[in-house]
């Protein structure tokens, strides 16, 4: 049930969104040393971000993330690095980077390719690629079912892949919406079809590591619609709780970005954190 916890808590923040982490653009290249060379060689125009986070079970750190990418006012180019560390690398292995291309138009993002790599023994590649209507979808070596009922073509080509969906968090309030943290965001993870509803909660002063200052506070509902099997589904207590997450600030760029997620339930807490925020526009 605890790693069952963890997979919604990570879907649900950052993958949605770090995979959630739940970003693809730097293409095939799973070195971190190559983001940041990519991310310093930004062309006029564009707005940088690079973002380091932690997160905790209980107070113990499991995982570290680095998340970075480019905008201008009508693309975008995202990557993230999500691996364990602390106790979850004693408990349990594992490595995952993704990255997300696509393209900012008047009404939304419109992704054109997204890859995921997983670096564990199974080292499970998945590649969408997206046409004028439909997506194309490799998973090598595929998965064992695509849940029940399975997303249909449609929701897979209107959906966000999940780095395009934690972008479309950010944006909000700029972009899109009056407001930020408001609306629902559909999100293909390649299997599962979710949609990730926001609702502003207030704002709140935040002071840790990485940030301090104001923050809007934002409660993220995890919603399944298909492409779950059962076992895959959330409790009603699960579904139930949101995921909090801080927005900070950062007009000069046009975005809110995640400084703090929480997510709390009767015998679970994991908290991920923001350590370092870099931007930089040319």
């Amino acid at each position: 049930m605890k790693n069952k916890m963890i997979t919604t808590f990570t879907n649900a923040s950052l993958g949605a969104a770090l995979i959630a982490l739940p970003l693809p653009a730097l293409a095939q290249a799973p070195a971190a040393e190559k983001t940041e060379t990519a991310a310093t060689s930004t062309p006029i125009g564009t707005t940088a971000i690079n973002v380091r986070l932690k997160g905790y079970v209980f107070g113990l750190r499991v995982m570290k993330a680095n998340v970075s990418g480019t905008l201008t006012d009508d693309s975008y180019a995202m990557r993230a690095d999500l691996f364990t560390s602390g106790l979850g690398a004693f408990l349990k292995k594992f490595q995952i980077w993704a990255t997300t291309t696509g393209q900012i138009t008047k009404t939304g993002f419109r992704p054109t390719q997204h890859i995921q790599q997983n670096m564990d023994k199974k080292h499970r590649r998945v590649e969408m690629n997206y046409g004028q209507k439909t997506v194309d979808i490799s998973i090598v070596p595929p998965l064992g079912s695509q849940g029940t009922p399975p997303a249909s073509p449609k929701q897979r080509f209107e959906s966000d892949d999940t780095l395009t969906a934690l972008l479309d968090m950010m944006v909000r309030g700029y972009k899109f919406t009056d407001k930020p943290c408001t609306g629902t965001v559909p999100v293909f993870d390649s299997k599962q079809h979710y949609l990730l509803r926001m609702e502003l909660a207030g704002t709140r002063k935040i002071k840790q590591k990485g940030y301090k200052g104001d923050t809007v506070k934002c409660k993220v509902y995890y919603v399944p619609v298909s492409g779950f099997d059962p076992e895959d589904l959330p409790s009603e207590e699960e579904a139930a709780a949101p995921v909090i997450i801080y927005l900070a600030k950062y007009e000069d760029v046009g975005l809110y970005i995640p400084v703090r997620m929480t997510y709390k339930i009767s015998f679970f807490k994991a908290v991920i954190k923001t350590r370092e925020i870099n931007i930089r526009q040319n």
